[in-house]
C-alpha cells in the first residue's frame, strides 16, 4: 500500500499550490491503484493559504480528492486568529487538536510511524536559525513527538540551521531552542534511545562555530552546545540511506509499501530548487546537498522550479571581487554524475517568459503529468521503495 505525507510550514504561493495540486491530483490516481493515501500537514505561515482567495480553487480541488486528507495545526490556527475562518469555511480540512482529535505533531508522528513500517528513528533537517524563524520551534515539537513515540530522535542542522548550536542562548520572549535541544537529547539518552544531533561542518565553519586551534592545529567547536556534534556533510547524508522519515520545513515523503524496513534499495532524494541563485544560500546549499548525496551513490533528482529556474537562465559572470560560487558552473560540471539528474519545470519558465540558456538545453523540461510520474514512480524507471522530497 502506497502512502504519501507532505509537511508545509512556510507560506505557499499560488504558483506552488497550483503545481502541487496538479501533481498530487495525478498522484491520487496512482495511490488509488495501490489502495494508498495522501496526507498534507499544514502549520505556521502555510495556514494563511487556506484563507487566501488566490488559493481557494486549489484547496477546494485537493479537499475533494478521495484518499486525501488535509490536516491543519489547531494551535497555530488559534495563534494566527484563523481558527473560526478555517473551521467554518473549509469542511474538508481536519483541524488537529480539536473535537477530541490528536494534537498536530502527535498526528504527524503517528502517521509516519505507520508509513515507514518498522522504523526506529525519525529526523529533522533544520536550515533556519532560531528566533528569526519559528521553524526551530516546529523542529522541537516534532522531535519531542518522536521521542514520545518511542523512536530515536535525529537532528541535522544545515545552512543557517547551525546557529542553533550556539551556547548561552537566553531569549527574552521566545522558546529557548538550545535548552529544548538539550532536553530532548537528555530524555532520549535516559530512555536508552541515543539521539544523533549533527551540524554541517562547512556551514558551521563559515559561521564561526568551527575554528582552527593554533595550539593543536585542528579545527574545534567554538561556542557550541554539547548536544550537537559538528560533522562533515557526508556523515549527515549517510543517515539518508536509512529507511526512516526525514522532515524539513517544506518536505514530502512517499513510501511504496509495507516492508520498507527490509528493503535493500536506497531511498531516492528529490531536491526542489525554488529560490533565485544568489540572493540567499538556498540554491547553493540545495545543490551542494544533492551533489554530495549523489556522489555517495544515492539516486538524486534536482528540479528547478518556481524562482529556481533563474539558475538556468542567461550567462552568469561573477565579478572578480565577489567570492560567491558560480551556480551555473557547478551545474555544468556535475551533469555527468551517474546518480544525479537535473530537471526544469517548464510551466515556471513559461509563467516568467524566460528560457533556459543554450548551455543547459539538454536539461529535460517537465510538465505536471511527467512531474507526477517522476515523484510517484508510476513507470519502471522511477520505481523506488521510498522517495524523500526537500525544498530549498
Amino acid at each position: 500500500m502506497m502512502a504519501s505525507t507532505f509537511l508545509f510550514c512556510e507560506s505557499m504561493s499560488p504558483e506552488r499550490l497550483r503545481w502541487c495540486t496538479e501533481s498530487i491530483t495525478s498522484g491520487v490516481r496512482i495511490h488509488a491503484e495501490n489502495q494508498g493515501t495522501i496526507k498534507i500537514f499544514l502549520t505556521g505561515d502555510a495556514l494563511f493559504s487556506l484563507v487566501d482567495a488566490q488559493n481557494r480553487d486549489s484547496w477546494n480541488t485537493l479537499s475533494a480528492l478521495p484518499s486525501l486528507l488535509i490536516i491543519a495545526d489547531g494551535d497555530e490556527l488559534r495563534l494566527q486568529g484563523l481558527l473560526d475562518s478555517v473551521a467554518s469555511g473549509f469542511p474538508g480540512v481536519t483541524i488537529a487538536g480539536s473535537d477530541g482529535r490528536d494534537p498536530f505533531w502527535q498526528s504527524l508522528v503517528s502517521t509516519l510511524v505507520k508509513e515507514w513500517n518498522g522504523t526506529r528513528k525519525a529526523a529533522f533537517l533544520l536550515c533556519h536559525s532560531p528566533y528569526m524563524s519559528r521553524i526551530p520551534v516546529y523542529m522541537l515539537r516534532f522531535l519531542s513527538g518522536t521521542h514520545s513515540a518511542g523512536l530515536h530522535p535525529e537532528l541535522y542542522t544545515y545552512l543557517d540551521g547551525v546557529h542553533n548550536v550556539h551556547n548561552g542562548q537566553r531569549p527574552s520572549e521566545f522558546e529557548n531552542i538550545g535548552r529544548g535541544v538539550a532536553a530532548i537529547a537528555g530524555a532520549a539518552e535516559q530512555s536508552g534511545r541515543d539521539p544523533w544531533f549533527a551540524a554541517c561542518s562547512r556551514c558551521a565553519t563559515a559561521r564561526g562555530y568551527y575554528q582552527m586551534n593554533p595550539g593543536t592545529g585542528f579545527c574545534e567547536p567554538s561556542s557550541c552546545i554539547e548536544d550537537i556534534t559538528i560533522r562533515p556533510l557526508k556523515e549527515i547524508l549517510s543517515r539518508f540511506s536509512g529507511n526512516h522519515p526525514i522532515l524539513s520545513h517544506i518536505c514530502g515523503g512517499i513510501v511504496a509499501g509495507e516492508g520498507i524496513r527490509e528493503s535493500t534499495v536506497l531511498p531516492r532524494l528529490v531536491i526542489f530548487i525554488t529560490n533565485p541563485p544568489y540572493g540567499t544560500e538556498w540554491t547553493f546549499g540545495g545543490l551542494s546537498l544533492a551533489l554530495a548525496a549523489a556522489m555517495d551513490g544515492m539516486p538524486t533528482t534536482v528540479i528547478f522550479i518556481e524562482q529556481g529556474v533563474y539558475a538556468l537562465c542567461g550567462n552568469h559572470e561573477i565579478p572578480q571581487n565577489d567570492k560567491v560560487f558560480n551556480v551555473q558552473e557547478m551545474i555544468a560540471a556535475t551533469t555527468d554524475v551517474p546518480a544525479l539528474s537535473y530537471l526544469v519545470y517548464a510551466p515556471s519558465l513559461e509563467e516568467r517568459g524566460i528560457a533556459v540558456s543554450e548551455q543547459f538545453s539538454k536539461i529535460r523540461k517537465v510538465w505536471n503529468p511527467e512531474l507526477s510520474g517522476i515523484l510517484w514512480g508510476n513507470d519502471p524507471d522511477n520505481a523506488f521503495s521510498a522517495t524523500r522530497m526537500i525544498f530549498f
